[in-house]
């Protein structure tokens, strides 16, 4: 069992690796496409026709396909003015408790995330702009990054739930 948890636990690491790569990727081809559209634009007077697009479907996905990664490396935006002057017992209830409520809103996003994908699916949306892009395929990274996120949360919840237990 202890080594089942292990492989799991290296797969999902790697997982979220890839993905944040992936979305440092992103990012970096985003950053060349703005530039590239500011100069198009405003030096050639030749602007594009796909850039302002490919910037706001990368941006979803940036933000959607990293959140994980982030909670993980705990690089999200943290108060920790009030949390560091704690003790150590109710740092780590206050972790559980606030991973529990990202958690709950994680999934709630999930969920809604999910219907409106399926709906986009099921009824042949497209986004009607530069490129004809299906609906779904724009917005799957909020079910899938929700997903992730929401068991990232559970995962710290329970990290936090068993070093409470050993003290």
């Amino acid at each position: 069992m202890r080594q089942l948890r292990g492989r799991l636990a290296r797969a999902w690491g790697a997982l979220l690796d890839g993905l944040g790569y992936l979305a440092v990727v992103l990012m970096a081809a985003l950053t060349v496409a703005v530039v590239y559209e500011v100069e198009a634009r405003y030096v050639f007077n030749r602007p594009t026709a796909w850039a302002v697009d490919f910037t706001e479907y990368a941006l979803l996905y940036v933000t959607f396909i990293g959140a994980a990664w982030a909670l993980r490396d705990h690089a999200h935006i943290r108060i920790e003015m009030v949390v560091e002057r704690l003790g150590r017992r109710p740092q780590l209830s206050l972790g559980a408790l606030v991973s529990l409520v990202g958690a709950g809103v994680s999934a709630v996003l999930m969920w809604q995330g999910a219907e409106v994908t399926w709906e986009a699916y099921a009824n042949n949306q497209a986004m009607l702009k530069a490129w004809r892009v299906p609906r779904w395929v724009l917005i799957l990274p909020i079910f899938l990054g929700s997903l992730l996120l929401a068991i990232e949360f559970l995962r710290q919840a329970w990290g936090s739930f068993r070093e409470l237990r050993r003290r």
